[in-house]
C-alpha cells in the first residue's frame, strides 16, 4: 500500500508541471520578435529592419534589376536616424551611435562569392558570416585616397546562385555593428529574384 501511495505521488509530480507548462513547440510560434518592418522588393528579395528606422529606395521604379543597375538604381539604404537629425553635419559625418546600411543588389551574373571577393581591391581583413544558412563574408577594405590612412569600409558580401548583394556599414566605428549584422542576416533572395511582377 505504501509503495502504491509513493508511486501515485511520484506520478503526480511528473504530470503536474507538464500540465502547467505548455509544450515547447506550442509557444515557439507565439514568441514576439522585436518590432520590425520588412522591405519586400518586387525584385525578389526581402530584408527586416527596426520599426521607426528609415528606408530609402528607388529600385521599385525599375522593371528589372538590370535596368536599375544601368542608372545606379539597384541601391537602397536603411538608417537609424532621421534626415533632419542635427547631429548629422555633413554627408561623411555620422555619430558613433548611428547606423546607415547601404545596399547594392545585382542581377544574376553567375559566379561565386570567392570570385566576387577576388575582384575587390585593398582588402585588409575577411571573416565568415552567414545569411539564411548560406555562406557570406565580412570584408574590410581601405578607403580611397585623400582620407586618413587606416580608415576602412566594413561590408558584407553575399552571393546566392549567382545573385549578389553587398551591404556596407556606416560609420565603420558605429556602436551598432551588431545591429548591422542582425539586419543583414535577415536578407533573403526569393527564387525568382530579378524579375519584377
Amino acid at each position: 500500500m505504501r509503495n502504491l501511495k509513493y508511486g501515485l505521488i511520484f506520478a503526480v509530480l511528473l504530470i503536474f508541471p507538464a500540465a502547467l507548462c505548455p509544450a515547447a513547440g506550442e509557444n515557439e510560434g507565439k514568441k514576439k520578435s522585436p518590432a520590425n518592418e520588412t522591405y519586400e522588393s518586387g525584385h525578389g528579395f526581402s530584408i527586416d529592419y527596426p520599426k521607426g528606422w528609415g528606408l530609402v529606395t528607388y529600385m521599385e521604379e525599375y522593371k528589372t534589376l538590370k535596368e536599375a543597375e544601368k542608372d545606379a538604381g539597384n541601391y537602397f539604404s536603411i538608417q537609424s536616424f532621421k534626415d533632419d537629425d542635427p547631429r548629422i553635419r555633413s554627408y561623411h559625418y555620422f555619430p558613433a551611435d548611428t547606423l546607415k546600411i547601404e545596399a547594392w543588389v545585382y542581377p544574376d551574373y553567375g559566379g561565386t562569392l570567392a570570385e566576387l571577393i577576388t575582384q575587390t581591391k585593398d582588402i585588409t581583413k575577411i571573416d565568415d558570416f552567414t545569411i539564411g544558412g548560406k555562406k557570406a563574408k565580412k570584408v574590410w577594405q581601405k578607403v580611397g585616397e585623400g582620407v586618413d590612412e587606416g580608415d576602412e569600409i566594413y561590408s558584407i558580401y553575399f552571393v546566392d546562385a549567382g545573385k549578389r548583394a553587398i551591404f556596407t556599414c556606416y560609420p565603420v566605428y558605429s556602436s551598432l555593428t551588431a545591429k548591422f549584422e542582425e539586419i543583414v542576416g535577415s536578407f533573403r533572395f526569393a527564387k525568382d529574384a530579378g524579375k519584377k511582377k
